[in-house]
């Protein structure tokens, strides 16, 4: 006997399908949500670094746009205080000049005055000298006939060379006296290196003997020993008008 076999159409479980679709969807919304939530995560990240970029960059032009005002407040000052000095400069530079004009003037005034007091105070004691010298050289045998006082100077090609302070002369012998306030070693050499030339200078006394002399108020260095050691009369004032002589060993001629 044949069996004839029947099928019986087979329906799907709607209720487990429903349960698959709800999952999905479940999972679907959790992936959304997670998606949504990581991408504002994201979102608020780079928001952040970009505020912290543009805060730090802000800053930074910050910092530059002072350092720039900084640096130009520095040239600004750099400028003035040159200026200043400059200024400061030009200040020193007229008071140099003034206090150089016045010192100049003084030094020509101090000059002026120590040139006056200096002739004054020579021709003083050469008037004190010379009746001195006449009685003291007297004395010492020679027979003066003749003073002469402040002999012109003896020129060479316009220039003077030497100026004779006072001599005293008889017919053969004529001494030549230097006359100083103040008399020191280099005073006497000078004095004996023109008289090496006197009798050229002044033909007067070419035909006479000459001695030498130096009168002083004050010897500087032993220069009134030096001067009796290189052969010369030693005048010195030893009162308010009074002058007293030493005589050389070996009086010095020309």
């Amino acid at each position: 006997m044949n069996t004839v076999e029947t099928n019986t159409p087979q329906y799907p479980d709607f209720g487990a399908l429903l349960e698959s679709v709800k999952e999905n969807g479940r999972l679907m919304r959790e992936n959304a949500d997670r998606y949504y939530k990581e991408q504002a995560e994201r979102e608020k990240t780079r928001d952040a670094k970009l505020e912290a970029e543009r805060k730090e960059r802000d800053a930074k032009w910050e910092t530059e746009r002072k350092e720039q005002a900084e640096r130009e407040a520095k040239r600004e000052a750099e400028r003035e205080e040159a200026k200043r000095e400059a200024e400061r400069e030009k200040d020193r530079a007229e008071f140099k000049e003034r206090m150089n004009k016045i010192s100049a003037d003084t030094n020509r005034a101090i000059k002026d005055m120590k040139n006056v007091f200096t002739t004054q105070w020579g021709r003083l004691v050469e008037a004190l000298c010379k009746p001195a010298a006449y009685k003291l050289f007297k004395k010492e045998g020679i027979e003066i006939d003749r003073v002469y006082e402040g002999v012109h100077k003896a020129k060479v090609k316009g220039q003077d060379v030497m100026e004779i302070d006072v001599a005293l002369c008889d017919t053969s012998v004529a001494v030549i006296v230097e006359v100083k306030t103040r008399c020191g070693r280099h005073d006497i050499d000078y004095f004996l290196s023109q008289m090496k030339h006197c009798k050229e200078l002044y033909p007067d006394f070419a035909d006479k003997e000459l001695r030498v002399a130096v009168a002083a108020i004050k010897y500087d260095d032993g220069a009134d020993t030096y001067a009796q050691e290189r052969g010369l009369y030693v005048l010195k004032l030893s009162g308010e008008d009074t002058f007293t002589m030493v005589a050389p060993k070996k009086p010095t001629t020309f």
